[in-house]
């Protein structure tokens, strides 16, 4: 018994030495440096990923398509209007898109389309004048990939997925703009 206490003492000490090394990091984490894009959450592509094409229609009765955004950066914003998160980050999304005008064109897809009239209050409490596109059953998000709302994705000039912001985010802080030009290459 106590050979086997020895032995498990030695192969804990072991394993010890072993992975703490593996698991020792910079004991300055304010000395290193993050980008943005890391600290505001965006996952972004390293791989070439052309943005999938969509025609929707607006809730103003518009149609609005993808490639109408060729030659600009584009926000694409899904959210739902059950969504608490959405509802705060689509208020967020309207003040940084004023802030910021000509910078990005930002679409905003409901994805709960055929809730027309529940997308609508949401867009009338919020005073939202950015483009509210209806998708039905979740045709385009599940096109796109979407898990859960809000989910925003950045697509560059040439049309191609650059970034992926799962989850509610700050987007009137000071890191928002920066990301978003980091991920895109705007400067």
């Amino acid at each position: 018994m106590r050979w086997i206490a020895i032995i498990f003492v030695i192969a804990i000490g072991t394993a010890v030495t072993v992975i703490q090394p593996l698991q020792a990091k910079d004991p300055s984490p304010a000395l290193q440096k993050t980008s943005a894009c890391d600290s505001f959450g965006i996952q972004r592509f390293q791989l070439k990923k052309e943005a999938p094409f969509f025609s929707l229609k607006g809730l103003n009765g518009q149609q609005f398509s993808l490639n109408e955004y060729k030659g600009k950066p584009l926000l694409l914003f899904f959210w739902g209007s059950f969504c608490l998160a959405c509802k705060e980050d689509i208020a967020l999304l309207e003040i940084f898109f004023e802030k910021n005008r000509g910078q990005i064109e930002i679409l905003t897809i409901a994805i709960d389309g055929e809730k027309e009239r529940k997308v609508k209050n949401v867009v009338k409490e919020n005073q939202i004048t950015l483009p509210v596109l209806l998708d039905y059953k979740e045709k385009i998000a599940r096109t796109y990939g979407v898990k859960m709302v809000p989910t925003a994705f950045l697509i560059n000039g040439e049309g191609l997925v650059k970034g992926m912001i799962v989850g509610q985010r700050d987007w009137c802080g000071p890191d928002a703009l920066s990301a978003i030009q980091e991920t895109l290459n705007l400067h």
